[in-house]
């Protein structure tokens, strides 16, 4: 097994089960959502924190997922969601919802961590997408924005690809009815 370590810029607020601060916002780097929360979620190991990353069929019934924004009054949330494939041997995956689409925006950003040996390799990637609704269905309030994240090079073995961790950020509208700001916030190494 590889093991593999994250720059902790964030201090450590929760523990042992602790609230959280006042004023504290769950804000992980790529490198933290890869190995620290999708690496342990796929192998089953202990989770930093077990209310952080919500378990939703972020593919399925959107009504899920929004549901969780209105009852959180929170912008951004993070969620494990497994991929569904268009047809059962297919390679493509189906992200579809009961409302709507998620439309990849660009190519894949590769994430990178250093190793035990202080060599940096290829851990996972991230891919953008948007929520474009289904014909008739109209989205008032807001957009929706989302980064899936996988593993990939040596974290990636063939058992545990179907599993995603989903970022999704609700951006409020401008006045012009596009989203009032672009979401495109990479992390450095």
């Amino acid at each position: 097994m590889i093991m593999m370590t994250t720059d902790h810029h964030h201090h450590q607020v929760v523990k042992n089960n602790e609230i959280p601060a006042v004023g504290y916002r769950f804000d992980p780097t790529d490198k933290e959502l890869v190995v620290d929360y999708l690496f342990h979620k796929v192998h089953g190991n202990p989770l930093p924190s077990t209310t952080a990353v919500k378990e939703c069929d972020v593919y399925g019934d959107s009504h899920a997922w929004k549901g969780l924004f209105e009852a959180m009054e929170e912008d951004t949330l993070y969620f494990f969601t497994r991929l569904k494939k268009k047809t059962e041997k297919g390679k493509r995956i189906d992200r579809t919802t009961d409302s709507g689409t998620w439309k990849g925006q660009q190519g894949d950003k590769e994430i990178f961590c250093y190793n035990d040996n202080h060599q940096m390799v290829h851990v996972g990637s991230r891919r953008n997408f948007s929520f474009i609704p289904k014909e008739g269905i109209q989205e008032t309030c807001c957009t929706w924005v989302m980064h899936e994240y996988r593993l990939d090079g040596c974290l990636l073995d063939q058992n545990n690809n179907s599993y995603v961790l989903c970022r999704i950020k609700k951006m409020k509208r401008g006045k012009n009815g596009r989203a009032a700001t672009d979401y495109n916030d990479d992390d450095d190494l």
